[in-house]
């Protein structure tokens, strides 16, 4: 490809699906991890999208993934359990998680479960999104020990020594979409700077800065060597997405038995589930979060922007583009791709892109 093009989204799960099954994954499970892949970036998450299928193939090989590893729960009680993910894939293990908070959360109208020995689980908000599409309000705290990247600086450091550490929340919609908030504590996921690098595009300024502590806009900065390191979010205010970056750790990572400074891979997930009929019959929830964005989004935009925004709204709207017209991807993130799936004997049809 020496332009990008947009790619047929069913295609791609098939493809995708293909190169998981060949690294050893059983067909279910490699369904379950290619549907994430690809509703990340129909839904505009590129940088949790097809781009992390070289990641996990290599992760494969070096061991650090297992396909088919069994999941078993342990420490449970009615409303709580440690789910041991055995180094399979992110999102099995994640999903299975869910799946547990969601039964325990029917029952017992509250439920928190986290992860351990659990592999990148991907686009955060997917679990939440998930929950919250079944009548749930979910909250989502992901870390990432040292194995896996301490991208992030603490506020005023130079190094890292926290991962982008994700949270998420969302809310039930009733016959709309959910409020969906997905976001990183830190500036930027570290998927996206490698987008960035990968179509030689300048970052924005705050993002980063390099391995002496400078502001840069150059992603090859952050990656070095030496190394760089993300930003906590905030801006001027940092401090704040330092806080809450501190909070993911302790949620995501401690509550696992997980270290912060021994260098494991993977990711640790937190999944909080409420059941609101526990408190209120649902309809009546979702008439109140109807009320709720109706009147936010009564405001009066300022001259900067044409209309207020709910979160997950956009990624919505980038959902039915998407999956209309298919999937963006850059020529060096394809050639990347193409070349993975080459590897494991996976070969894409010319018949299935579309520019």
């Amino acid at each position: 490809m020496s332009e990008a093009v947009r790619v047929d989204a069913s295609r791609l799960k098939r493809f995708t699906q293909s190169v998981f099954v060949s690294c050893g994954s059983p067909t279910d499970e490699a369904a379950l991890i290619s549907e994430h892949l690809i509703q990340a970036n129909l839904m505009g998450y590129d940088s949790h999208g097809v781009i992390r299928i070289g990641q996990y193939v290599a992760d494969v090989k070096k061991g650090r993934i297992v396909p088919g590893a069994p999941i078993t729960l342990k420490n449970e009680s009615d409303t709580t359990a440690l789910v041991d993910c055995g180094w399979n894939f992110g999102q099995v293990g994640g999903y299975r998680a869910l799946q547990c908070a969601i039964e325990k959360a029917q029952t017992h109208h509250i439920s928190m479960v986290v992860t351990q020995r659990c592999g990148h689980a991907g686009r955060l908000g997917a679990y939440t999104q998930a929950a919250a599409e079944q009548g749930f309000v979910a909250l989502g705290f992901c870390n990432s020990p040292p194995g896996d990247g301490h991208f992030v600086a603490p506020w005023g450091g130079r190094e890292g020594r926290l991962s982008t550490n994700p949270m998420s929340f969302a809310i039930p919609g009733g016959a709309d979409p959910p409020l969906l908030g997905d976001f990183s504590t830190a500036q930027t996921p570290e998927g996206k700077l490698r987008l960035y690098l990968n179509q030689k595009k300048s970052l924005p300024v705050g993002w980063i800065v390099d391995a002496a502590g400078n502001p840069s806009t150059n992603a090859a900065d952050f990656y070095g060597p030496p190394r760089g390191a993300i930003l906590p979010f905030g801006g001027e205010l940092g401090y704040r997405g330092f806080a809450l970056g501190l909070l993911v750790e302790a949620l995501g990572g401690l509550m696992a038995g997980t270290s912060s400074v021994q260098p494991l891979p993977g990711n640790g997930l937190c999944l909080i589930v409420i059941n609101v009929a526990a408190f209120l019959p649902l309809a009546t929830f979702a008439e109140l979060t109807q009320e709720l964005r109706d009147y936010v989004k009564s405001c009066p935009p300022d001259e900067r922007h044409q209309e207020i925004t709910l979160p997950g709204e956009l990624d919505f709207r980038v959902l039915q583009e998407r999956t209309a017209l298919g999937i963006p991807i850059d020529p060096q993130t394809w050639d990347q791709i193409s070349a993975c799936a080459a590897s494991l004997g996976v070969a894409w049809s010319d018949g299935s892109v579309t520019s």
